[in-house]
């Protein structure tokens, strides 16, 4: 055995034992009940959403949580079509329209327009959407009954799986959000977060006011979710996962080829700015899947045995197949994986392409760049 590929055999044995550790961070994860029934805060940031905006208010009108007990506030973010007169036609008092002025004159415009949500919110608990998300009924009332005194912030499950899944591309993208989603709760389960999402997202509105809200990340585009997770893992609140199925907020799939390749941007342009141990997992992460992908073909030309790199492979396919079914048995979600194993074929080169660009290369975001 070459030393290249003893490297790349121990490293799937260090990234077998992650994932297990993780795997088994999934039986962690506790849901006690309170009964509990606070002024709950629904924000949304929209801007040109008047395809999926009435939907939405729809499904959260329909909320099985006292009526009385929380609003919807929906930051219109000066929208060129119809979504600020859909929201005034929803004649319901639960329904709060704001609307922003200055969009082109700060560099987070979803960060701008959800502080502006946040301070006009009456509740105590914020609960965080986007415009095209379609929350259960049981949502508000599952996701409140996870506070606990102890409790900062409660991350939920927002899979892109809307309108259906169809096609193969849409098998792929909701077993991405899955994978994501598996991570972020197996981790929890070990009180060590490693991501959340803003689609479907609750905290204390104490909570925002102790870190300062989005201003000590305010200079990036995104990051109103897993980079203000890391401002809130800095305290002393607990975070939990909502590993309940009935809780899940699923969403749009992405729009067109050049959508999803900037969305992918986005999400990889922040890997430099987490704490230090994620960024050490990222790092690690980064360098096997660029290893694994290497191996076999070196070990081909090279003329080495093809057994130890087929061997790695082995070992990844197997430690990812377990986290995932594990995660998707629960949120019932296993028709999804029908698409693991080229998914798997085409996760390698996807890690290693988004992986390297990045932290370098422009995006697009809605009309922001």
């Amino acid at each position: 055995m070459d030393l290249f590929s003893l490297v790349v055999f121990i490293s799937s044995l260090i990234y077998f034992c992650i994932l297990a550790w993780i795997r088994l961070g999934l039986n962690r994860l506790t849901a006690p009940g309170t009964d509990q029934t606070p002024f709950i805060s629904v924000i949304v940031a929209a801007r040109n959403e008047e395809a999926y905006i009435s939907k939405l208010l729809t499904a959260l009108l329909l909320q099985n949580y006292p009526r009385d007990r929380f609003e919807v506030i929906i930051i219109d973010d000066q929208s060129s079509d119809a979504t600020a007169s859909l929201v005034r036609s929803h004649k319901d008092e639960r329904i709060h329209l704001i609307q922003t002025t200055d969009h082109d004159k700060v560099t987070s415009p979803k960060k701008h327009a959800l502080h502006l949500g946040i301070e006009n919110a009456k509740g105590e608990f914020i609960f965080l959407t986007d415009a095209d998300c379609l929350p259960g009924k049981e949502w508000l009332h599952g996701m409140i009954r996870l506070f606990d005194q102890q409790i900062g912030m409660v991350i939920g499950f927002s899979p892109s799986e809307l309108p259906k899944l169809v096609t193969m591309s849409d098998y792929l993208l909701a077993l991405e959000s899955l994978s994501l989603a598996a991570i972020a709760a197996g981790t929890t389960g070990w009180g060590f977060a490693a991501t959340c999402n803003g689609r479907n997202l609750a905290y204390r509105k104490c909570v925002y006011k102790q870190v300062g809200g989005f201003s000590r990340i305010a200079q990036f585009i995104s990051g109103d979710d897993d980079l203000f997770l890391k401002l809130v893992q800095q305290t002393e609140w607990k975070i939990r996962y909502a590993f309940d199925e009935r809780l899940i907020v699923p969403t749009q799939r992405s729009s067109g080829f050049m959508h999803f390749v900037h969305q992918r941007l986005r999400h990889a342009s922040k890997g430099f700015y987490y704490d230090q141990n994620k960024v050490i997992a990222l790092i690690f992460v980064y360098f096997y899947n660029l290893a694994i992908l290497s191996t076999l073909p070196l070990a081909l030309i090279t003329g080495h045995s093809p057994l130890v790199p087929l061997v790695a492979i082995g070992l990844k396919f197997i430690a990812d197949f377990i986290l995932l079914f594990g995660f998707a048995s629960r949120m019932r979600r296993k028709k999804i994986l029908w698409s693991f194993l080229p998914a798997e074929l085409l996760h390698l080169p996807y890690v290693v392409l988004f992986g390297a660009l990045g932290p370098f290369l422009n995006f697009k975001w809605k009309e922001s760049k």
